[in-house]
Formats: C-alpha cells, sequence, structure tokens
C-alpha cells in the first residue's frame, strides 16, 4: 500500500514542483553551488508558499472552472489515492510541499554520473529528519504487514545517513532534502556542500552566461516563478534529441514554422529561459546565444538579409471581427522551395520532387516554386475565425474559416493567380467527381475595386443529408485581389472580411519580431463546443470510453480552456534568438 501511496505523492509533487518552478538564479539557497560544472540540465524551485500567496494563485484557485476541474471524475479519483496517503503520513501533501520547499528546491542532471537529483530547502533540519523517519517506518511497516524484506538500505557517509529505496538514494543535508538515482552523484553533492571547491556549478561559464542573459521581472506584482539552463554543446556531442539538434529535417511543417530555430539550435552553446505570473498573465521567456553566420546560407529564407526579415504589422481588426487566430512572419517560400535540397534528408526531397513534379502539372507548366511562390513578397498572414452559416446549410463537422494575405511582388501577376486558381478548382472537380464527391460552381465579382473569383460546393438535389452536409460544405475557396494585395481563403465570406481591414504596406518601418502568432481562447472553444458531439465520438472510438467518461473528458478540456483568454507568441532575432509567449487569464468568481 505504502508504495502505491508513495508513487502518487511523489507523482503530485513532481508536477508541482515542475509547473511552479522559479528563479534559478536568485541565489536563495545558493543549491547551484552543491552541483558540479558538469551538470547539463538545471531547474530552480521557489517555495509552493510562495506561489499560492500571489494574486495569480488565489484567484485561479478560488474561480468557478478551477473548482469545476476540482470536481471532476479525474480530480476526485486522484485526491481519493491522496487522501490514503494523507491520512497514513498525518499531513496534507500541500503542507508537506510546503515545509519542503520553504527555501526553494531545484533538479538537476549530471553528464559525468548520468545522474538525476532533487534538492529542496526545507524550513529546518528538524522537520526534514523527523519526516524522514516517518516514510522509512511506513515503508517498513507496509513492508512487515506483507512479509516482504525490509526495503530499505541505509548507509553513513560523512556522518550523514543516506537511505536506498527502489534504487532511489534519499538523504538530508542539514535542512537540505537530496534525492537521486546514482550513489556517485549523491556522494559528489555530499562532499561539495562540506569542502570547499571551484567546481561547482555557478562557476560554468556558460552558467554564467545564461544567468547575465535573463532579464530581472520589474513589473508590479509580478514573480518569476521558472528559470532554466540547459548545454547544448553537451546534449549534442552526446548525441541526444538528435531530431532536434541535428541537421537534416523530416518534416517540412516543423522547418516551415521553426527552420529559423532549428538552425541555431546546431549550433548555439545553451538555452535559458523563466516563467513568470502576474494577476492575469502567466509569461514564458526562452533564449538561446545567436550568430548571424549560423543563418544566412542556409536559412534566409527563414530570417531574412542580414536577420533582419520582420513579420508584416498587425491589420487594425474591428471588434466585430471575431478573429479566432492569426499567424504574422517573414517566410520567403519560393527560397525554402528551392533550397529544399540542402534542408531535408533524401525521403523528405523525394516526396517534394514529386509534389513539384504534380503543382507544375497542374499550374499549367509553371514552375511551383519560382513562378507560384516567387510571386509574393515575404511577408505573409495568416489568419481564422469562426464560421457562420446560412439556414439548411451547416456541415456536421464545422470548421473556423482561414486565410492567407500575401503582397504581391509584381501586379502583372494577378491574370496569372487567378487563371491558375480556375484551373486548380478545375482539377478539384476530376478528383472530386471520380471519388463521388461534391462539385464546384466558378464565379467572380468585383466589390468596391476587390476582385473576388470564388468557387462553391453544389448540393446533389436527389441526395438527403440527413446526417448533415459533407465536411467539403466549410469550403468556398476564394481568391481576391485588393490593390497589391492577394488573399487566398477557404470561404468567399471570410476573403471579405479580410479584404476590409486596413492593411499595412510590408514595406513600411518593421516590427523587430520575425513571427507573431495569436490565438483568442475563447473562439477556439466556441469551435469546439458547436462540434462537441464529433468530439465525444471521437474519443470513445479512440479511447473506448464508455459515453459519459468521454462527456467528462470534453467538458474537463472545455473548463481549462474557459480559464485562459488569449495567447500570444512572438519570435525575434537579434543577439539572441528571443521567443516569447504571454498567456492571458480569466477567472470567473
Amino acid at each position: 500500500m505504502f508504495r502505491q501511496y508513495s508513487r502518487i505523492a511523489f507523482a503530485f509533487v513532481a508536477v508541482v514542483i515542475y509547473a511552479t518552478a522559479k528563479n534559478a538564479f536568485s541565489g536563495d539557497t545558493d543549491l547551484e553551488k552543491w552541483l558540479p560544472q558538469s551538470t547539463v540540465v538545471y531547474l530552480h524551485v521557489e517555495s509552493l508558499e510562495t506561489i499560492l500567496d500571489h494574486p495569480f494563485s488565489k484567484t485561479l484557485r478560488s474561480s468557478i472552472a478551477f473548482k469545476t476541474l476540482m470536481r471532476s471524475p479525474e480530480a476526485i479519483k486522484a485526491r481519493a489515492g491522496l487522501a490514503l496517503f494523507e491520512f497514513a503520513i498525518g499531513d496534507k501533501l500541500e503542507s508537506i510541499v510546503k515545509k519542503l520547499t520553504t527555501h526553494g528546491a531545484c533538479m538537476a542532471i549530471d553528464k559525468e554520473t548520468q545522474g538525476v537529483v532533487l534538492l529542496a530547502h526545507s524550513e529546518s533540519a528538524e522537520w526534514l529528519d523527523d519526516y524522514m523517519q516517518r516514510l522509512v517506518k511506513m515503508a517498513r511497516t507496509d513492508a512487515k504487514s506483507k512479509e516482504q524484506p525490509d526495503p530499505i538500505r541505509e548507509a553513513d557517509y560523512r556522518g550523514l545517513r543516506g537511505y536506498e529505496f527502489q534504487k532511489t538514494i534519499v538523504t538530508n543535508i542539514g535542512a537540505v532534502l537530496l534525492v537521486t538515482n546514482k550513489p556517485l552523484f549523491a556522494k559528489d553533492i555530499i562532499d561539495r556542500s562540506l569542502d570547499a571547491t571551484n567546481d561547482r556549478l555557478d562557476a560554468n561559464p556558460l552558467f554564467q552566461q545564461a544567468t547575465q542573459s535573463l532579464s530581472a521581472e520589474s513589473a508590479q506584482d509580478t514573480l518569476r516563478i521558472a528559470n532554466g539552463f540547459v548545454d547544448l554543446d553537451t546534449l549534442r556531442e552526446a548525441g541526444v534529441a538528435k531530431e532536434l539538434l541535428g541537421s537534416n529535417r523530416k518534416d517540412f511543417a516543423g522547418e516551415l514554422l521553426l527552420g529559423g530555430v532549428l538552425a541555431v539550435l546546431q549550433k548555439t552553446s545553451f538555452t535559458s529561459g523563466a516563467i513568470a505570473i502576474s494577476p492575469n498573465n502567466i509569461s514564458i521567456q526562452l533564449q538561446v546565444p545567436y550568430d548571424q553566420e549560423w543563418t544566412q546560407e542556409s536559412r534566409t529564407f527563414f530570417v531574412g538579409p542580414n536577420s533582419k526579415g520582420f513579420a508584416p504589422a498587425s491589420p487594425n481588426i474591428p471588434s466585430s471581427l471575431a478573429m479566432m487566430a492569426s499567424v504574422r512572419a517573414y517566410r520567403d517560400l519560393s527560397e525554402m522551395w528551392q533550397r529544399a535540397g540542402d534542408l531535408f534528408d533524401e525521403k523528405v526531397n523525394d516526396q517534394l520532387a514529386q509534389a513539384d513534379n504534380t503543382l507544375t502539372t497542374l499550374f499549367s507548366g509553371k514552375d511551383f516554386g519560382t513562378d507560384i511562390l516567387g510571386a509574393i513578397e515575404p511577408q505573409v498572414q495568416l489568419m481564422a475565425s469562426e464560421q457562420t452559416y446560412a439556414p439548411g446549410s451547416t456541415p456536421a463537422i464545422k470548421l473556423p474559416s482561414f486565410g492567407l494575405v500575401a503582397k504581391l511582388r509584381d501586379a502583372d501577376m494577378k491574370k496569372e493567380l487567378k487563371r491558375t486558381f480556375q484551373s486548380f478548382i478545375g482539377f478539384l472537380n476530376v478528383v472530386g467527381a471520380m471519388e463521388g464527391n461534391p462539385q464546384l460552381d466558378l464565379d467572380a465579382e468585383s466589390i468596391e475595386g476587390v476582385q473576388y473569383y470564388s468557387a462553391t460546393y453544389l448540393r446533389d438535389r436527389d441526395k438527403k443529408y440527413d446526417a448533415g452536409l459533407p465536411i467539403q460544405f466549410n469550403f468556398s475557396p476564394t481568391l481576391a485581389f485588393k490593390d497589391d494585395f492577394a488573399f487566398v481563403s477557404s470561404t468567399l465570406a471570410f476573403a471579405k472580411e479580410m479584404a476590409s481591414l486596413p492593411l499595412v504596406n510590408t514595406n513600411a518601418a518593421p516590427e523587430l519580431d520575425n513571427t507573431v502568432a495569436s490565438v483568442d481562447v475563447d473562439s477556439l472553444r466556441q469551435v469546439l463546443e458547436s462540434n462537441r458531439q464529433q468530439l465525444i465520438s471521437s474519443n470513445m472510438l479512440e479511447k473506448g470510453h464508455s459515453k459519459t467518461e468521454a462527456e467528462n473528458e470534453i467538458d474537463v478540456l472545455m473548463k481549462f480552456l474557459s480559464l485562459l483568454r488569449s495567447g500570444k507568441l512572438a519570435l525575434r532575432f537579434d543577439d539572441a534568438v528571443r521567443l516569447q509567449l504571454d498567456i492571458t487569464t480569466q477567472f470567473e468568481r
């Protein structure tokens, strides 16, 4: 019984520590001085009490959505197991974690010993010693009741008593709890805590550089709850995370979204990061050192010449247009397509070559990379919005509208793009007819100087759509032109909404960010809610859940999303690659 509930407890503690990690370099307890320079991963943890006393945590815990989540079947089941552990240990888990992390805690991974360690600075040596004795007694009592051998091995080292339980070493150095998987790592830390030495993490040049690279939080009511450091040089030499730190990609979409970052990860020495909370916001910052030479040859399409590629300015979106998500970025798609041979492995390049041949045929001999993608400026915008349907035309599965906005390099390309669009619709009709799918009807119109070329799916008069219209009826593919801008949209209605926005010339004064992505969580939740029955059915099929279990899981997801209002991610390249994620919360009380 002890093993079962201790695992639950330690898993819960690990989640709490990971989710509420704080200032890695605050110097609160100088735990980094107990770790060797060969430390490759380091994360420092603030006390749980400090986190829970912050206005963010207090408002979250008193919100309706959080209380509802705590009453969910999954939460009740977890709390039932924890209650038994709490009864056995004679204290609440929250109280235990507060006392265990009174002066902070840290987690680290060491290269030399392959060890992983957790150090937690508790409220006092007396409390920690008493707590450890109670845990040891519980384990032995449980084993004795089951007529099993003593599960605890004891050993002394330099006046300290250590315990081994299921290949895990546990000891306390005064008020500091030490838990590790390697005896040699435990001895190394004990020696470093007792003896003066220069072989310690805070003397590591990379660690010092990471310490200085993160700016301090200065805003009122803002608490930095997590700082971390990862030695990428060592991980790369050890062959760790080859897919992430290696050279040629196996994912075209991943290269498009993060190609510049991936190129830097092949060269940079370390990464550092921080998490901070304010009353209604969670902020996550990651950064790595950057040299322009790392990307100028292979990833100019992503970062731009001299790493000055910038996202287009955000249009002034009126409140009447509820935008669900948007991505603004610098991506020279034509250059990326032409450089594919140097970017991807052989398998991906074979697939791209096949796609290029198909697209060249589809576009009547026009080269897809040079003529089609080369027709637009690198600054592009993707937008998405909740879709509305006319009465009687609602599909069974409802998708948001989405579209691309780009400035044309040459206005004369409009005719060519229009002809290509019409050829593409014809191709879809041929393939659709072969597969028994509905056909598209082409149309064209001009409204206030904007030309729209659209295609609408036709309903089969002899067909009864008892289960709702097919998924294709979410789409009315549209190409539109306004001045020097081209719009490609999944629906005619959304193309008109995008064309109504006051777009800013992409050659205007640039923003510093290379990529900016944002999402309105309320709109996203509404789209998911409109497909609730489909989500429940999919959950039942994929996970084998009953309808009640599937409904409960979807309810938990919706309640969680109701705690969030919006998210914004920004990526920039200057002296470092900086990734900033801001999540705005909303707590209904």
